[in-house]
């Protein structure tokens, strides 16, 4: 019991006999070891969450005793647990707002019209308050769901479910043996403008069998399902239907099931698309069948899949914690911690019901969950503008409005006019004034570190590659990895046994030939210039044989540390003409070419402190460079490869480009040659490092608004 036990506003409500709707459904609910009830107005659909002495409460509301009869009949049986007058005013409160509580008076016609008006408008503020996600119903699908659900056999849950087990788990090894088709170049393959068209019809109709499998888990434990329509999501219809009565099944695992059953469904389709993939022949089938399976699986996974997100896992994971209204019981709890323990309001408020070890994740997840959402509706956004810009900036001020500005608005008046902090106002004021000031002055006027990330390639000159100029077999590693070498020293041993077998054929042919010279010279000349003939070719066929076999001893081409990857490895191993044995290198000639994208050149070039590296393979390991040069015009080759997202990096290619010139990226960057200090050597060449361009300090405020200016420059050339 919290508060005072009476009442100022106690007269106006005690001669009333409330009685519950007809239409009111209970049921019991156990969360974390503790009993509460679920009640629902079958009618409208609303439900409310209530503890054990609150039912106590419902079950005198019989018509019959007024408010002050059930009242002292609770002080009787509850002792201590007893509620206070403006508790159980609350619960009445809450239960006429419900539509589940009957006044005991005349019924109010206007009354009923005003509330039923005020039902519809806020179904309608539910169906177009989220910009991103536009809501039409259309159809009740109960009896249909009804009759998909007869065509199953009694008891045949247990089948179903295995078949689904197997089945996921035959994709996910058909994925395994295909990974590398499957997933290469996926981001050119999946949005170019013909499979972006069966992305476009093939997205509403996975999303119908998603939503049917929420039906058919609802009405499997014998719930109902009472709306069915089209949501639009960036303008594409897809359809849904309300799940919502599935929040009074009792048993907790099957909540679950239901909240699980649309991504469970999506990914058996998406196990046998990978069947049928994999087995197809190219064209356009197979084209489709790999859109089925990047919607059905990947975008399933991240959005559907992610908890911090309304949609299927956020209703599972709110059941698995046995937390009911998750988000906006962590939302409302946030706010009475501030109310309580900031503003000091003490007990002018109400004390929330939460259960034990309940506060940690309702903290973590208001928190988390607002930063998450943030992240994700200005990314759809900003994606959306960059095609239609128009559009873009009406859907962006949408969202602002919906879920910055409203929300902030209704903070602002809760503050300055809410009844919640009458007491207290003063404080709350100044109190709030004075963080929003601190925040402003520590993001406009103290400096904070500064920064810009790129990547580069470890680079060397052309003769530090150690080399082979004909095939070969590795013999042997004469000089040890890591150690300094003089041009022209022997560091690699190779081995060809045909060439051996052919230079002891051939100097025994020559051989043969030379006294054939000799016996014909003294009796036939003209056979004498004949095999003369064949002995010269003979010669020469032996000065190449032993010309290899001499380039078999692989030479340093320079001075320098000779480095090799995995030397253990080299003997006995095939190289072909021209491979890469390693590297002979002199740290003063070693360099790194790092690109730059061009909204961040201005800053590398006019604003570096100092630079710091860090490599690929040890990423822990800070080492410190300094500039060397400039290209001075932007280009879009790439010095490597391993800069592109096909080799790891973040700089996408331009699908367009011809392939035997090289990578070519999508934008135009800007390169800069960096050298490391003090001779430093990395432990493996050719890697991609992280380059980081250290600035000068300059408040958060200054970085923020340069990012979303370049951000807006890059996106829309504004």
């Amino acid at each position: 019991m919290a508060g005072s036990l009476f009442s100022s506003s106690w007269y106006r409500v005690k001669g009333l006999k409330p009685q519950l709707r007809g239409q009111a459904k209970i049921v019991r609910h156990v969360y974390r070891d503790e009993v509460w009830y679920v009640i629902q107005d079958t009618a409208s659909g609303k439900m409310l969450r209530i503890d054990d002495v609150a039912h106590q409460a419902l079950e005198q509301l019989d018509g019959r005793r007024n408010v002050e009869e059930i009242w002292l009949q609770l002080q009787e049986n509850l002792g201590d647990r007893a509620p206070t007058q403006d508790e159980l005013i609350g619960l009445f409160t809450q239960l006429h707002q419900t539509n589940l509580l009957l006044g005991g008076n005349t019924p109010d016609l206007s009354e009923i019209k005003e509330r039923r008006k005020k039902n519809r408008l806020t179904k309608i503020k539910q169906y177009v308050g989220n910009p991103l996600a536009l809501k039409l119903p259309l159809v009740d699908p109960d009896r249909f769901l009804t009759g998909l659900v007869g065509l199953f056999p009694r008891g045949s849950a247990k089948w179903i479910m295995a078949i689904w087990f197997f089945g996921i788990c035959a994709g996910v090894v058909q994925a395994a043996l295909n990974w590398e088709p499957l997933t290469l170049d996926i981001t050119s393959r999946v949005f170019n403008a013909q499979n972006m068209l069966m992305l476009w019809f093939a997205f509403p109709l996975l999303k119908a069998i998603h939503e049917l499998g929420h039906g058919i888990a609802i009405k499997a434990y014998g719930g109902s399902c009472r709306e069915m329509g089209l949501m639009f999501l960036l303008f594409i219809p897809v359809p849904y239907v309300d799940a919502s009565s599935s929040m009074m099944f009792k048993n907790k695992r099957h909540r679950i099931v239901v909240s699980l059953a649309g991504m469970m469904i999506e990914m058996f389709v998406a196990s046998i698309a990978i069947w049928v993939w994999a087995s197809a022949s190219g064209g356009p089938v197979k084209a489709l069948l790999h859109e089925v399976i990047i919607l059905a699986s990947v975008t399933t996974l991240f959005f559907n899949g992610n908890p911090l997100l309304r949609f299927d896992a956020y209703y599972a994971f709110a059941d698995w914690l046995e937390i009911p209204n998750l988000a906006q019981k962590s939302n409302k709890y946030i706010g009475y911690l501030l109310q309580r323990h900031v503003f000091k309001v003490g007990d002018d408020i109400q004390a929330m019901m939460t259960t034990k070890n309940e506060t940690g994740w309702l903290v973590f997840y208001s928190i988390a969950s607002f930063i998450y959402r943030m992240i994700v509706a200005f990314g759809i956004v900003f994606a959306v503008a960059q095609m239609y810009f128009f559009v873009g900036v009406l859907l962006a001020l949408w969202a602002a409005w919906t879920m910055l500005i409203m929300p902030l608005h209704r903070v602002l008046k809760e503050l300055f006019v809410g009844q919640s902090l009458r007491s207290v106002r003063k404080r709350a004021v100044t109190m709030s004034t004075a963080v929003f000031a601190l925040f402003a002055m520590l993001i406009t006027l103290v400096p904070a570190p500064s920064w810009s990330m790129a990547e580069g390639i470890i680079w060397m000159p052309e003769n530090a590659r150690v080399t082979n100029s004909i095939d070969c077999f590795g013999h042997s590693v004469l000089v040890p990895h890591g150690s300094r070498v003089e041009l022209g020293q022997p560091i690699l041993r190779c081995d060809d046994p045909d060439l051996l077998t052919q230079l002891e054929k051939a100097k025994s042919r020559q051989d043969e030939l030379s006294a054939r010279v000799t016996f014909a010279s003294a009796s036939d000349p003209v056979q004498q210039g004949v095999v003369q003939a064949e002995l010269d070719f003979i010669n020469e066929e032996v000065r190449v044989l032993e010309r290899k076999l001499g380039e078999m001893v692989i030479r340093s081409p320079n001075i320098g540390v000779f480095y090799m990857d995995a030397p253990g490895d080299f003997p006995g191993r095939y190289f072909e003409r021209g491979s890469v044995l390693g590297d002979v290198v002199d740290p003063k000639a070693l360099s790194l070419i790092t690109v730059v994208p061009q909204s961040s050149v201005a800053l590398v070039r006019e604003n570096t402190q100092h630079i710091e590296i860090r490599t690929s393979d040890n990423p822990m390991e800070l080492v410190q460079a300094t500039m060397v040069r400039e290209v001075p015009s932007a280009t879009k080759q790439l010095p490597s490869l391993a800069l592109a997202l096909q080799g790891g990096g973040e700089i996408g290619l331009d699908p367009e480009s011809d392939p035997g010139t090289g990578p070519k990226a999508l934008d135009p960057l800007f390169q800069f040659e960096v050298r490391f200090q003090d001779n430093y050597m990395p432990n493996t060449l050719g890697n991609r490092v992280f380059v980081r361009f250290v600035h000068q300090d300059e408040p958060l405020a200054e970085q923020w608004y340069r990012t979303i200016r370049q951000l807006f420059l890059k996106r829309f050339a504004l």
